[in-house]
């Protein structure tokens, strides 16, 4: 076991830990006495201001996971949205006829009122041009 002296508040706190997490237990410390700074000047007793920085972390700490939590229910429902897709794509690959791309509709009655309306565009193209062309 080693020992860690921390600066806490003002006061030394001397704690035990298991070899090499004196860093780590350093670390922690340095972020209580953060807590300690942000309370201002504590007139409390030692307990009461080590407790109010505790709730301060704690608060922090709720506030991390919540914030982990909705990131992970955002990535499920993104998960989610992007394998619906999925699945809508393939189906619309497996109903296109033999040698059409993929999302062609299968029944060519769904296609008809598209394919009327595009000849009509290439006449009246075609009617425009005649009239611009010169006469020879």
């Amino acid at each position: 076991m080693s020992e860690v002296t921390l600066m806490i508040g003002g006061r030394r706190h001397t704690v035990s830990c298991a070899d090499g997490e004196e860093a780590h237990i350093a670390n922690l410390g340095g972020m209580i006495d953060e807590k300690f700074a942000q309370m201002g000047n504590p007139a409390g007793p030692d307990s009461q201001n080590m407790l109010f920085a505790a709730l301060l972390l704690a608060d922090e700490l709720h506030e991390a996971r919540t914030t982990v939590l909705s990131a992970e229910k955002s990535r499920q429902k993104m998960a989610d949205e992007r394998d619906s897709l999925a699945a809508r794509v393939e189906e619309m690959g497996d109903s296109s006829p033999a040698g059409a791309g993929a999302g062609w509709p299968a029944d060519s009655a769904e296609l008809a009122p598209a394919l009327e309306r595009f000849a009509e565009l290439l006449e009246n193209c075609a009617d425009k041009l005649e009239t611009k062309a010169p006469k020879d």
